[in-house]
């Protein structure tokens, strides 16, 4: 199903630079947004004592954010948008993923066709995702246990920026020549990097997971001004 999102968004971004004619579109468009995102979380690490299976469940966040895009013509835009997802991810029990607040920024273009009341676009805007809690391993140390010696990691918690991308489509409705409302909705991609945490055995330095991509359903709705 991506490969086919995927397809259909290309055609259309290749379809709006083919076809572009320029029109009387106001150039520059300021606008906000609420956001969904359904976090597919990576795989666990392994199971904490303390942990029950819904525990470690999927989440979806909610957010908010703004955007800015330049229209190059009547079909061919390009955009940056940033979202804030404020709470937490309920990071102690999180042995494989960062979480905490999330801070998301993309970068990229939009095309398709544009009508008198609504516009279809495909979107591809690369980016980046950053959680603000996250295990983060700073050096090793060496403790005792029953006459041997056992390396440790240290860890501490801090940021985490993954490399994401957004694929998807976009309506917009034009209710005035200055005021138009928005749906976005598409696969937010995020590539985890490798994630360690502190082991629960002795004989084991740290618990590691290697860099692992997960697909992320987005949904947004919001409203600009074309300026």
């Amino acid at each position: 199903m991506f490969k086919n999102v995927t397809c259909l968004v290309l055609t259309l971004i290749f379809a709006g630079a083919v076809n572009a004619q320029d029109q009387d579109v106001p150039k520059v468009e300021v606008g906000g947004q609420f956001t969904l995102l359904s976090r597919n979380k990576p795989t666990l690490i392994f199971p904490s004592p303390t942990i029950v299976p819904d525990d470690y469940e999927d989440s979806i966040r909610l957010g908010f954010g703004g955007r800015f895009t330049y229209n190059l013509n009547n079909s061919v835009a390009l955009e940056a948008v940033a979202n804030f997802f404020p709470g937490n991810d309920n990071f102690d029990n999180d042995l494989s993923a960062p979480a905490g607040e999330i801070f998301q920024s993309q970068f990229g273009v939009k095309a398709g066709k544009r009508f008198s009341k609504f516009g279809i676009f495909g979107k591809a805007r690369p980016g980046f995702v950053t959680f603000f809690e996250a295990s983060r391993m700073t050096g090793t140390t060496t403790i005792n246990f029953n006459n041997q010696q056992f390396p440790r990691g240290v860890f501490t918690t801090g940021k985490e920026t993954d490399f994401s991308m957004d694929i998807g489509g976009v309506v917009e409705f034009y209710h005035s020549p200055r005021i138009v409302t928005r749906l976005d909705f598409g696969d937010t991609i995020i590539r985890y990097g490798e994630y360690r945490r502190e082991s629960f055995v002795v004989s084991i330095p740290f618990l590691s997971r290697p860099a692992e991509t997960k697909h992320n359903f987005q949904f947004s709705a919001g409203v600009g001004f074309r300026f």
